[in-house]
C-alpha cells in the first residue's frame, strides 16, 4: 500500500484517540465527553446550538452527548433568559473538577508527543497542520471565547491554543 498523508492523519488520529481515553478510563469519560466539556469550560453559558457549531456536530447530537453528562452532574441546562427558547449549557463544580482531569489527560498525551518530535521540526509540523486543518474547512482552536472563521493573526498564540477540543 502506497503511504499516504491521509492515510497517516486518519491513523495518528485514531491513535490520538486511543491514547486520551487510555488517560480519561480512570475518570470513567470518554474522548468525546472530554472535547464537550472542555469546550463548555472554554465558553461558559453557551447554548447548545452555539456548542453543536462549535463541535462541528448536529444539534441533536449534542443533545445526546450532553444526557450522560447531565446524568453525571458535570453539567447543568437552562432555558436562556434572552430567547426563553435556547438551552444554555454551563459546568457543575463537579464539572469543572473533571475539566481539570480532562486537561491532565490532554497534557500528558502532549507531553509524550514532544518528547519524541525533535524541537527544531516542531513549528514547521504545526505550520503544517494547520494548513491542513484550515484547507480542509476548519478554525483553529482558541483559548477564550469561541471565534468562528477567524484564524489568529498571532501564529505563536494559535499554535500555543491548539489542543484536541
Amino acid at each position: 500500500m502506497k503511504k499516504t498523508l491521509l492515510h497517516i492523519l486518519m491513523h495518528n488520529g485514531r491513535l490520538l484517540e486511543r491514547a486520551i481515553e487510555e488517560e480519561l478510563a480512570a475518570s470513567g469519560l470518554h474522548h468525546g465527553q472530554g472535547r464537550i466539556l472542555m469546550n463548555i469550560q472554554r465558553a461558559s453559558g453557551i447554548t447548545q446550538a452555539d456548542l453543536a457549531r462549535q463541535m462541528d456536530v448536529k444539534p441533536s447530537t449534542i443533545t445526546n452527548m450532553l444526557k450522560p453528562l447531565e446524568q453525571k452532574k458535570l453539567i447543568k441546562r437552562k432555558i436562556d433568559p434572552k430567547t426563553n427558547r435556547a438551552q444554555l449549557v454551563s459546568l457543575t463544580p463537579a464539572g469543572a473538577v473533571a475539566c481539570i482531569k480532562i486537561q491532565g489527560a490532554w497534557d500528558h498525551v502532549e507531553t509524550r508527543l514532544q518528547k519524541k518530535l525533535p524541537q527544531d521540526g516542531q513549528a514547521g509540523l504545526f505550520q503544517g497542520l494547520e494548513t491542513i486543518l484550515t484547507t480542509l474547512g476548519g478554525t483553529l482552536p482558541t483559548t477564550g471565547k469561541a471565534e468562528r472563521g477567524k484564524a489568529h493573526a498571532n501564529k505563536d498564540k494559535a499554535t500555543a491554543a491548539i489542543t484536541p477540543a
